[in-house]
């Protein structure tokens, strides 16, 4: 009579220690092994789920992958390419995309990886052959910075053999793996805020071009928050003057307690508003960009956003995750509310009563 023989256990992986764990790859494999950058609390939480699924590192892959690691950080082997879809090479890049730059270059190095930065412009906005230089340089992942204007890629361009992360919705299709600001949760927060200092009319400003390449997160808060009446998305087209002269009007007309401003136009119709109404104290939360003025502002956590996907593109890689996915995942990055010491006392009635981080710094982008 044959011996049976009890059927050999399926070894659990990272990837299900992950999804019970209700996080990504990459933040199990930094927990277990104590990285710091994972939080204590959370750390304890992974080795417990591990633990329960009895989860066992295999010492063949272990030792595998610290050979790697280490001949690829003294070797410069992985490499990295940070693209950016700019109509010239020499565009000049906007605070918020450079924050996500540096924020990635400087997660790169601590994980040893190269970094190349490339320009579509430099391809003649020729996707497929960008990307047969990306593989020709053996270059084995891509972050996708915002694109200026929402677009779409060549979907016919596979990308297979190379790991891509976008830090933008403004890449339409295809849909890659995503980190982006949590631009409705952060919204919400800065509207429960106002409110809370008895900010009661909240007007909302946001250029038109900015809204459709955001998914439209910010004004879908604003319109939770029953203010639709009280937002003005300023047309693109426009030049920027006209743009000054109807944010102008509308802000006299609306008469907020406080403005929520993305758009540049609102700086530009400062000096107006205050022509008509010198006692005016105007007061304005703005969003990215820095701004002398020294209003309070929204930080979106750009250099995070950087970071977190470098982070995202080593998990990729080391799992071979490559092409255009079947189902993209996004990730959101929470910001922090800001309130900036303006200079003098003009104005100093912005920030009054607002219980945020007090910081030196940007105001609109």
């Amino acid at each position: 009579m044959p011996r049976s023989y009890p059927q050999a256990k399926a070894r659990v992986g990272l990837r299900e220690v992950a999804s019970s764990a209700n996080v990504c790859v990459m933040t199990v494999s930094l927990a277990l092994r104590d990285n710091p950058r994972i939080s204590l609390a959370t750390r304890e939480r992974i080795k417990r789920v591990a633990a329960e699924l009895g989860y066992h590192p295999d010492p063949e892959l272990s030792r595998l992958m610290n050979h790697l690691r280490g001949s690829r950080t003294a070797r410069g082997r992985v490499g990295v390419a940070v693209v950016d879809f700019y109509p010239t090479a020499n565009y000049v890049e906007n605070v918020y995309n450079a924050k996500i730059r540096l924020g990635a270059e400087r997660r790169a190095g601590e994980l040893g990886f190269s970094v190349t930065t490339m320009h579509a412009a430099d391809y003649g906005s020729n996707l497929a052959n960008l990307v047969k230089v990306i593989r020709t340089r053996g270059i084995e992942g891509a972050m996708l910075l915002p694109s200026i204007v929402p677009m779409e890629l060549d979907t016919s361009v596979t990308w297979d053999g190379v790991s891509v992360v976008t830090t933008s919705k403004s890449i339409l299709a295809p849909r890659f793996h995503c980190i982006v600001p949590n631009q409705f949760g952060n919204t919400m927060r800065v509207f429960d805020t106002l409110k809370a200092s008895d900010c009661r009319r909240i007007c909302a400003v946001f250029d038109e071009l900015f809204d459709e390449r955001t998914g439209h997160n910010f004004t879908a808060a604003v319109s939770w928050n029953q203010q639709d009446d009280l937002t003005l998305i300023v047309p693109q087209g426009m030049e920027s003057s006209d743009r000054a002269a109807l944010v102008t009007d509308w802000i006299a007309r609306h008469r907020p307690d406080v403005v929520f401003a993305q758009s540049d136009a609102v700086v530009a119709a400062i000096p107006r508003l205050r022509k008509l109404n010198p006692r005016w104290k105007l007061r304005l939360v703005g969003l990215g960009a820095h701004n002398s003025a020294g209003f309070p502002y929204l930080d979106e956590r750009a250099d995070l956003i950087g970071a977190g996907a470098i982070d995202l593109l080593g998990g990729m890689m080391y799992y071979h995750e490559t092409g255009i996915p079947a189902c993209a995942r996004t990730t959101l990055i929470e910001g922090q509310l800001v309130r900036a010491r303006r200079p003098g006392g003009a104005g100093g009635s912005a920030a009054k009563g607002l219980a945020w981080t007090e910081r030196r710094g940007p105001g609109l982008r």
